[in-house]
């Protein structure tokens, strides 16, 4: 992450004309189609700063396209210089970004157009690399008549010092979800239960999904053969009660504990079916 790895990429686009043109259309690929015949100026920067691994020292708030807010973003880290010819004599480094206002100003509201400082002429002007100046990538020579002020971006940042963006956290979201999705095969529980078709995408919140759906509906039908259970007891501990009656011989709780001990060895199966299924039980 070097200036002169950013200024290597910008030479590599002079001579571009027209557009769209190959910045233009990355540009447009992340923000939008609206960019496709946009001014390029700070689009081109934007992709020397992406090609040069200079993203974080270059764009520290995220791409730009808007002049006026890649100035802001330099004066927000207190790098920001006005135009004088003291001041571009003085601090303008190659690498700098540098912000032109054809009014002659000094004002960053009334920027019209960017480019990246190749070469400091130490009389007060500058040679830069420019997009869109033009419609074209060139040399320009610019001086304090109309450079509205520039900023030296810390090339020595690393990556990962940039700020998340929410359209960063929204990349790393979609890469994270694409690693958790998993081929269905064919030998898995799902498939042959028919519940996943062999060879089909599972993503982890269609899985998720369908844990949820199935904990859901086990949890049903264990209410729903409790329930059972529970009416079954009473049915019995009530025919126990009426067969002592009829027989004093019959002991009604020692009844009712041998059909509970036979009860206990019934294995109970839950369906794979949804909530409304009957329940099913079988003897084990």
């Amino acid at each position: 992450m070097t200036a002169a790895k950013m200024l290597a990429e910008a030479r590599k686009d002079l001579g571009l004309v027209g557009r769209p043109n190959h910045i233009t259309r990355e540009y447009a690929k992340a923000h939008g189609n609206e960019y496709l015949d946009a001014p390029w100026c700070d689009m081109s920067v934007t992709h020397w700063a992406h090609r040069s691994d200079n993203t974080a020292a270059v764009l520290p708030q995220g791409d730009r396209a808007y002049t006026v807010t890649h100035a802001l973003d330099g004066r927000a880290l207190g790098r920001w210089h006005a135009g004088t010819a003291d001041n571009i004599r003085r601090f303008a480094q190659p690498g700098a970004i540098v912000f032109f206002d054809w009014g002659g100003s000094d004002s960053i509201g009334n920027i019209d157009h960017v480019g990246v400082v190749e070469r400091n002429l130490g009389d007060g002007r500058v040679q830069t690399i420019e997009g869109n100046t033009g419609d074209a990538c060139k040399r320009r020579v610019r001086g304090p008549s109309v450079i509205a002020g520039f900023w030296n971006p810390d090339y020595s940042k690393q990556e990962d010092d940039m700020p998340l963006t929410d359209a960063d956290a929204k990349k790393v979201a979609k890469e994270v979800l694409a690693s958790l999705t998993q081929e269905v095969g064919k030998d898995l529980w799902a498939a042959r239960q028919g519940i996943f078709k062999p060879g089909s995408k599972l993503d982890f919140k269609t899985f998720m999904r369908q844990v949820w759906a199935y904990g859901k509906d086990g949890y049903a039908q264990s209410r729903a053969i409790r329930a059972e259970l529970g009416a079954l007891n009473a049915a019995v501990k009530t025919l126990a009660e009426a067969l002592a009656q009829r027989d004093q011989a019959i002991d009604a709780d020692a009844l009712v504990e041998r059909i509970r001990q036979e009860i206990s060895q019934v294995t109970i199966r839950l369906s794979t079916a949804p909530a409304d299924d009957e329940a099913r039980t079988s003897q084990g």
